[in-house]
C-alpha cells in the first residue's frame, strides 16, 4: 500500500490518494443510498389501483333530497366528518364527487370522524390522491359529498368545506 506524505495533490487540493478505507467509506455509502432509494421509491408513488377493493358504482338513479348538517374538512390525507346536526346516521356510504365511497358504521349526532381519503374506493378500486406531506402529485378536490342511507333512499348531501392552498 502506498501513503502520499503530502496531503495535497498537484492541483493544489487536499488529495484523498492513499487514506486508508476512504474508497471503501464512499462505495459503502453509495450502497446504503441505492438500498434507501429503493425501498422508499414505492412508498412515495403509491399504487392507487387494487380491482379486490372496488366498490358498487355511484348511484345515479337516486336524487338528492336535501343538505343536512354534515360539514367535511380535509387535514392533510385525512377527511374530518362534523355532524352537526340531531340525527344519528348508522350503516351508511359516504360518497366524494360522485365517484369515490366509504362505508362507515356510525357518525353520531354532534360527533365528529376522521376518515384516510386513500381508503375510499370507486367502482374499479381506485383510490383519489388522499393528499399529506409525502404526496407526490395534486390531491384530488373534495368538491361534492353525499351520504346514502339506504339502497332506495334519496341521497342527502354534506358541505364540503375546501382546504386553502392544497389545489
Amino acid at each position: 500500500m502506498v501513503f502520499v506524505t503530502d496531503s495535497t495533490h498537484q492541483s493544489g487540493r487536499p488529495s484523498n490518494i492513499g487514506i486508508p478505507g476512504h474508497r471503501v467509506l464512499r462505495a459503502g455509502i453509495l450502497i446504503i443510498a441505492g438500498i434507501a432509494s429503493t425501498l422508499l421509491l414505492p412508498a412515495c408513488s403509491g399504487q392507487r389501483y387494487d380491482p379486490a377493493l372496488a366498490t358498487r358504482p355511484y348511484p345515479v338513479a337516486l336524487d338528492q333530497e336535501r343538505v343536512v348538517d354534515i360539514q367535511v374538512f380535509r387535514d392533510g390525507a385525512d377527511l374530518i366528518v362534523v355532524n352537526a346536526s340531531p340525527q344519528s346516521f348508522t350503516d351508511f356510504d359516504l360518497w366524494v364527487n360522485r365517484r369515490y365511497m366509504l362505508h362507515v358504521d356510525s357518525l353520531a349526532a354532534g360527533q365528529s370522524g376522521r376518515f384516510n381519503f386513500g381508503d375510499f374506493f370507486d367502482r374499479w378500486g381506485e383510490s383519489p390522491i388522499a393528499g399529506g406531506f409525502f404526496r407526490t402529485e395534486r390531491p384530488t378536490p373534495i368538491v361534492l359529498v353525499q351520504l346514502q342511507i339506504g339502497e332506495d333512499t334519496p341521497l342527502l348531501g354534506a358541505t364540503s368545506v375546501p382546504e386553502e392552498g392544497i389545489y
